[in-house]
């Protein structure tokens, strides 16, 4: 599955982060790319809202991973980190058992430590000065369900 997301707000990415975090299951890890400012981790943000959390959502550029236990979501932020190695030092093994959805920013920086099974959304600046253009692929045995949600949501203007 391939599919590419216009959103023109940061209400529209939180839509498109809910309606994700609402489909995933303990287990998913999600690969966020982008750069800096893209909305990153609005879109982890609008995750944890999906699955019922609603406490602050920051993205943890100095303490690697921050873990939501109420969301079941481990947020990692693996911008000053230079291998998958120093990803394992940090602790993401704890949180990739099956017990947790993964949300990892700067994932390519860390693919080495995920496993294969992975959906990667990539989001880069668009024409105006609000719009993203989100771009979310299943790969490593997805089964395309999230595909189908997210189809419905932009159906129904989501």
């Amino acid at each position: 599955m391939d599919l590419v997301i216009r959103s023109d707000s940061e209400e529209r990415t939180l839509a498109l982060g809910r309606t994700l975090g609402a489909a995933l299951d303990p287990g998913d890890v999600v690969c966020l790319e982008g750069e800096l400012g893209t909305g990153k981790t609005v879109l982890v943000r609008g995750m944890a809202r999906g699955r019922g959390y609603d406490g602050p959502v920051t993205s943890p550029t100095f303490i690697i991973i921050n873990p939501y236990p109420a969301a079941t979501l481990c947020h990692v932020d693996a911008y000053r980190l230079s291998d998958g190695e120093q990803l394992v030092e940090a602790g993401i093994d704890d949180f990739l058992d099956g017990c947790w959805i993964c949300a990892v920013e700067w994932a390519q920086r860390v693919r080495s430590a995920l496993p294969s099974k992975r959906l990667t959304v990539s989001i880069a600046f668009g024409a105006g000065e609000n719009e993203r253009l989100i771009k979310v692929r299943e790969s490593g045995g997805w089964d395309g369900r999230l595909a189908a949600v997210i189809r419905e949501m932009l159906k129904d203007g989501g």
